[in-house]
């Protein structure tokens, strides 16, 4: 299902996702977009990942970016709850944006997609979040939410 003409036959693609459900719509959208296409895929929810400055011993923040150095092509996958993407990918960019290692992930392509039953409200502004982040990050964003879109 990927329509973008980039050759992804090579790429390392790494699917996060970032719903409360493992195997709940967001994860079959991924999927399903991923059709045909080598990935991996961290589901958030399986993470202990704390907010920015909190120290505990059993934060694995370090075992998720240690995957994202690994990969190519990042591509989010959330679900709109309150017109905002899921909490669980706030605190991941929050976190990624103020690692030492934020550079490490200069290069990689990222792209997110957003569902819900109505997500129209939600899709631009988080949209533009990401794109904030790749730049500041020195990702390359690539867009694929019209691929998600609802008919």
């Amino acid at each position: 299902m990927i329509q973008n003409k980039m050759k992804v036959d090579k790429m390392k693609i790494l699917f996060i996702n970032a719903s409360q459900n493992q195997a709940g719509n967001t994860s079959w959208m991924g999927k399903a977009f991923l059709k045909d296409n080598a990935f991996d895929q961290i589901n958030l929810v399986d993470y202990k990942i704390y907010q920015i400055n909190q120290h505990y011993p059993d934060d694995q923040f370090g075992k998720v970016l240690a995957r994202l150095q690994k990969t190519d092509w990042i591509i989010l996958g959330t679900p709109a709850y309150w017109h905002d993407m899921s909490g669980y990918l706030k605190t991941l960019i929050e976190r990624i944006g103020q690692d030492p290692e934020l550079d490490t992930l200069a290069g990689k392509k990222l792209s997110v997609f957003i569902q819900g039953s109505n997500p129209a409200d939600t899709i631009k502004p988080v949209t533009e979040i990401i794109k904030r982040f790749a730049q500041v990050a020195h990702m390359e964003y690539i867009d694929i939410q019209q691929n998600f879109t609802q008919h």
